[in-house]
């Protein structure tokens, strides 16, 4: 760490002298955890936790000794973490060179401290691993007096989560399960039993204790992960029968044994005083807010994932190559249609597609397809299959993919394929799945070593197969709309704005944390305003907007994620959201719109009027009532004008929804305007008493407002005084076309409504 990182470094954790052996001295730490610099106390204060509680961990982690190894690999995980800033870096994505965590970082007792609380969030959830820690107190009989509450507990669990999550120990659990993955039940087993095996391990790393065993289900695949990756112990771990599934050493020098085991059985285990069994938990939903709080979370390498999850029902897919490389190819020759605005794209709502970043359609996404998934381009003969899909024209395109969805039904013949009804893996429904995954991460900038959740894929899963259930029952969806996940016009009668996915967060955020979407993100959904960041099980997901406000779509689009929280100042925050109000200012104080009424299509002229303005852009913060919560907005100042507040997530929303719904042939266009239009000379809100009010109100019909080519910020303001309703986004199309394309999209003929042109 540079030394800037550690400048104002903590001098709470060299004071309190703890001995690796869990011995305190209790009159010190009473003494010495409020004896810190007011630096310290600061970065203490931004991540909600108290001195005492700084203090706890200590304490908690003297308990155990990290070997040579195990601090090599604490010091490169702590070292490699990285982050972004933001626009004039107002915020910051990831873990700060302020954050707390480097105050912890400043001692080896705090390296021990985050190895402890990352480890337990990486497969817990924040609130069980603050109880694991309470548990942890409690056995070592550490004074009652100096016990933080729960919810100190849980900000320090919160302050190191993300830590591991590109290390190998962020799927090192799901190593230790091995086949027994989806065998057990995957509810957090007793926190007391979870302590006491912690406490075992503890003693072994100390040279108390030669070895322990430990019996339960799922949770024992932490406890031989923190032994193995952690602590650097020898580690055995067998099935319920005894079957090996991971050894480390010869057995004469294994620490840890762990043996998988169901509940039903436990009774019948012999115990010994190195044993430990890891018990169901009475207390788990009392604990947990939701059934989904209470499930651990396994992480999987990308490559081969698709296999340890599905097992023979992928291989079995592998196996038709083309049907899958002929769906999927088609797959990426519709999006590629629907992305560059082609003329043909049957009933498709053009609305209802929003992936327009390169690696999302076309080539790109075929592309993404080998890449996201490794395993997929070994299967031999795929690429080529795809590769021609994709060749093919957009309407043989289209038949591919009802071809290929019906012959995988009659290669799946599960139940729901031939009587509509059940629980099992299906072939359709994995393909449809391998869609959404690739269509959700071809949009996202991450570390590959950032990976999946089992049960993110498993969502991803339920929830294809629940459409694929509907579509098998005639229940009024059809099937391109089910495969393609895409409204289709004067077929399918949902509202486009809910198809259309411009919760751009709540995918990834189900993938790789394993929460689901709604959950994951609770209030998010619930509120009025756009959430544009947002963190999860130890990672940020935020939007491009937040780098640059931008109008064009493939930058609206854009998610990136890092491990680590969201910053501002010496402050940390879980959810960034728009703000539902005018804070930077009346934006209706906007100079009235002033625009030359075009008799004929002119197209030099209108590119003669392209012009620069002299924005001012800035971005502001304002924290909420509720705790950890942001508003971030632009704020753009015009030079002898208003300030407009800008929204960064509206204008994203707005950006997608008007991309891609303009079509041109770029041959043999029309010299004429469809429909009257108006070219802006000068201003920037049509409103009651300017010209263009006047002019739109003097006849019936639809007209077309012609914004010139703006640049980017100059866009956004335009974007942010009108109602995205009305407004559409032009790339290389001429302008008659343009014209042409908003009659035929526009919603009900003859209605006085005024578009514009961007």
């Amino acid at each position: 760490m540079s030394s800037d990182t550690r400048a104002g470094g903590p001098a709470a954790g060299d004071s309190i002298v703890f001995a690796q052996n869990g011995q305190v001295d209790w009159v010190a730490f009473g003494q010495s955890i409020w004896s810190t610099s007011s630096v310290t106390l600061q970065r203490f204060a931004s991540a909600g936790v108290q001195p005492i509680t700084f203090g706890a961990g200590l304490a908690i982690a003297s308990a155990f000794t990290l070997d040579r190894v195990g601090k090599e690999r604490m010091h490169s995980a702590i070292e490699n973490l990285r982050g972004f800033w933001s626009f004039e870096k107002l915020l910051y994505f990831g873990f700060g060179a302020r954050s707390f965590l480097h105050v912890m970082a400043d001692a080896q007792s705090g390296v021990s401290c985050i190895a402890l609380c990352s480890a337990l969030s990486e497969v817990h959830n924040e609130h069980t691993a603050a109880w694991i820690l309470d548990e942890l107190w409690k056995l070592y009989g550490y004074p009652p007096q100096f016990l933080p509450s729960h919810s100190q507990l849980t900000a320090l669990v919160k302050a190191c989560s993300g830590v591991l999550s590109r290390t190998e120990f962020s799927h090192m659990s799901g190593t230790m399960l091995g086949h027994t993955l989806k065998i057990f039940p995957g509810d957090t087993s007793n926190t007391e039993d979870i302590a006491k095996a912690l406490r075992g391990l503890f003693r072994v790393s100390q040279g108390e204790l030669a070895k322990i065993t430990v019996i339960g289900g799922m949770n024992c695949a932490f406890i031989a992960s923190f032994a193995h990756w952690i602590l650097n112990l020898k580690v055995y771990v067998e099935d319920e029968a005894g079957r090996l599934i991971y050894q480390d050493s010869d057995l004469e020098a294994v620490q840890l044994v762990v043996t998988y085991c169901q509940p039903s059985s436990l009774s019948l285990m012999q115990i010994s005083s190195t044993t430990y069994i890891l018990r169901d938990d009475d207390q788990l939903f009392m604990r947990n807010h939701t059934l989904a709080e209470a499930n651990l979370t396994f992480r999987t390498p990308w490559d081969g994932c698709l296999t340890r999850v599905f097992g023979t029902h992928f291989t079995a897919l592998a196996k038709a190559p083309t049907i899958l490389g002929g769906f999927l190819g088609s797959v990426a020759r519709v999006y590629q249609a629907l992305a560059l605005g082609e003329s043909d794209v049957g009933q498709f709502s053009r609305e209802t597609y929003n992936n327009f970043l390169e690696q999302s359609y076309g080539i790109g996404y075929i592309n993404s397809v080998v890449t996201i998934f490794p395993e997929l381009n070994r299967i031999s003969g795929l690429w080529d299959e795809m590769q021609t899909s994709l060749d093919m024209p957009f309407r043989e395109a289209v038949r591919i993919i009802e071809r290929t969805v019906l012959d995988l039904e009659q290669l799946c013949q599960c139940d729901l394929c031939a009587h509509g009804s059940t629980l099992q893996t299906c072939k359709v429904a994995l393909a449809l799945s391998i869609r959404e995954m690739v269509s959700t991460l071809s949009c996202v900038t991450r570390d590959d070593k950032i990976l999946p959740a089992v049960r993110g894929i498993d969502f991803v899963h339920v929830r294809q197969r629940s459409n694929w259930q509907l579509q098998s029952k005639s229940q009024g969806r059809p099937l391109l709309a089910t495969a393609l996940d895409l409204g289709m016009v004067g077929v399918y009668g949902e509202d486009a704005d809910r198809i259309k996915k411009f919760d751009c967060l709540s995918h990834p955020i189900e993938l790789l944390s394993g929460y689901d979407r709604y959950l994951a993100v609770g209030q998010v959904y619930g509120a009025p305003q756009y959430c544009t960041a947002a963190v999860n099980h130890g990672l940020c997901y935020f939007l491009d907007c937040l780098r640059s406000i931008s109008s064009h779509a493939e930058n609206a689009r854009t998610v990136h994620i890092v491990p680590g929280l969201i910053h501002m100042g010496d402050k940390q925050f879980n959810h960034v959201y728009d703000t539902p109000g005018a804070i930077g200012g009346p934006s209706t104080k906007a100079a009235p719109v002033q625009a030359d009424i075009l008799e004929e299509f002119q197209p030099t002229s209108i590119i003669r009027q392209a012009r620069r303005f002299d924005l001012k852009m800035d971005m502001l913060g304002t924290e909420t009532a509720t705790e950890q919560e942001l508003i971030i907005y632009y704020r753009a100042t015009i030079p002898g004008g208003p300030v407009i507040t800008l929204r960064p997530g509206h204008i994203s929303r707005a950006v997608l929804k008007g991309t891609g719904v303009l079509t041109c042939k770029h041959m043999h266009c029309a010299e004429r305007l469809v429909i009257p239009c108006a070219l802006v000379r000068q201003g920037w809100l049509v409103s009651d008493e300017c010209d263009v009010r006047r002019w739109v109100d003097a006849s019936t019909g639809p007209k077309c407002l012609i914004w010139p080519q703006l640049d980017d910020f100059a866009r956004c303001v335009a974007i942010e005084l009108h109602s995205p309703e009305r407004i559409v986004f032009r790339k290389n199309e001429c302008i008659s076309c343009c014209t042409t394309s908003l009659i035929r999209e526009m919603p009900g003929e003859g209605r006085q409504e005024l578009y514009h042109l961007m």
